[in-house]
């Protein structure tokens, strides 16, 4: 036993005025919903990053070398005229897409996975 009675224990509970327990206790519920929110809205932002980064890096260095390789290939002039026809960027949905910049999005794809892990570990340590 620890030496202190579950009486005393509970002597002292009663000695604390009403309102300052249920402070406490509304101070603890809030630290859990807050931190619960937060946990769930970073794991959801990571799971997220965690498909999409993959896929532009690939994506993205698949049209790279593509653009690349194929634009020192010496070929048919019927053939040369196809190979020229292969976009170095695409307008789609308002937004302007290059093989350089889909590779710089999946790389800050990655370093927000990283951060939401941190900030995941350093809540679960202070819960």
């Amino acid at each position: 036993m620890s030496g202190v009675s579950r009486r005393s224990v509970l002597d002292d509970r009663a000695d604390r005025p009403l309102m300052a327990r249920l402070e406490a206790i509304l101070g603890r519920t809030l630290r859990i919903l807050v931190c619960g929110v937060a946990t769930f809205a970073l794991t959801f932002i990571e799971q997220v990053a965690e498909i999409l980064a993959p896929l532009l890096l690939l994506a993205g260095i698949a049209w790279w070398v593509l653009v690349n390789l194929t634009a020192n290939l010496q070929l048919d002039p019927m053939l040369q005229n196809v190979v020229t026809q292969l976009p170095r960027s695409l307008y789609l949905g308002g937004h302007y897409l290059t093989p350089e910049g889909l590779i710089r999005n999946g790389v800050l794809l990655v370093a927000v996975v990283a951060a939401c892990r941190t900030l995941n570990g350093i809540i679960a340590k202070e819960t």
